[in-house]
């Protein structure tokens, strides 16, 4: 029988990548430098999912009709289509199976979803510089057009930072009570997670950049999100290309990127990347090639 909680690893230096290809594909936590940067839910660790009776998992948050692993996955938007108000369980609950695996790399696909029709494919690559690179690839093997949106969503650790600059930022409350969790000043946003306070955010991020401050002020790991920008035409399944949410039950947040949502015809794909930096200390990878509005960003979350 399959140990569905099984690990792989992918290693460099000081940077560790952990993947649960059985619980949803998930990537289950970054180690940088010894420091956990993801959430796992220790309440859920263990337990094998019945992809019928997902409900049934210990949960402290009863309000989302699905169980919350931790790590990063990929979820399908827009969340409105979900059965029952919650993910796909075969996506984000069921095994994955590892279609190809090196020292670098990981490629992990899902079956077919029975409700959507939709599969996924995850290739988790890490590069000889520290770069993370995930590739998000979902295909519509039903008989009718599907829209969907490839949904990023990254699971952090409180105390967490999540900082963007975009010209003229807005920010649209979705739920909760974010007031007092963020603030928004010469067109950066910087949101602080860090308490139980369940709310949820939407941003525009054109520029495709985030930046992320991990950990204690004393000893903080930072991560950058880079995405391609997406064009000024792209429309997205839940109107932003970033979302915010802070839980109000668990010490996490989450940071969710949005690709621009697309109708799939019948065997078509659509793909989405991302690319993460981490480093430590005052000395920025130069790779990064920061603008000065980030520069600033970065000293107004010191």
């Amino acid at each position: 029988m399959q140990d569905i909680w099984q690990i792989s690893s992918l290693s460099q230096d000081d940077l560790i990548l952990h993947i649960l290809p059985g619980i949803g594909g998930r990537l289950w936590d970054i180690t940088y430098k010894q420091q956990s940067l993801l959430f796992q839910n220790n309440d859920l660790v263990g337990h094998q999912p019945d992809l019928s009776s997902l409900k049934n998992l210990p949960t402290r948050s009863p309000q989302f009709a699905f169980p919350l692993w931790g790590g990063e996955k990929t979820w399908i938007a827009p969340d409105n289509l979900w059965p029952d108000g919650g993910p796909y369980p075969v996506l984000d609950s069921g095994s994955y199976e590892i279609v190809f695996q090196d020292e670098q790399q990981i490629t992990i696909q899902s079956q077919i979803c029975n409700i959507s029709q939709l599969q996924i494919e995850r290739s988790i690559k890490l590069g000889d510089d520290a770069r993370i690179t995930i590739s998000h690839k979902v295909t519509n093997h039903g008989l009718e057009d599907r829209m969907a949106g490839i949904w990023s969503v990254l699971m952090l650790d409180h105390p967490t930072q999540i900082g963007v600059v975009s010209g003229p930022q807005t920010v649209t409350p979705i739920f909760g009570k974010p007031d007092g969790h963020y603030r928004v000043a010469d067109s950066k946003l910087i949101c602080v997670c860090e308490t139980l306070a369940e709310f949820k955010i939407g941003v525009d991020n054109p520029n495709g950049r985030v930046f992320l401050k991990l950990g204690e002020k004393n000893n903080p790991i930072w991560m950058a999100g880079l995405t391609k920008p997406p064009s000024p035409q792209a429309t997205f399944a839940h109107d932003h290309s970033l979302e915010i949410f802070n839980s109000g039950d668990y010490q996490y947040c989450e940071v969710e990127w949005h690709a621009p949502a697309k109708m799939l015809k019948p065997n078509e794909s659509t793909v989405f990347e991302q690319t993460f930096i981490p480093w430590s200390g005052e000395q920025i990878p130069d790779k990064l090639k920061l603008t000065p509005q980030e520069m600033e960003l970065m000293s107004c979350m010191s």
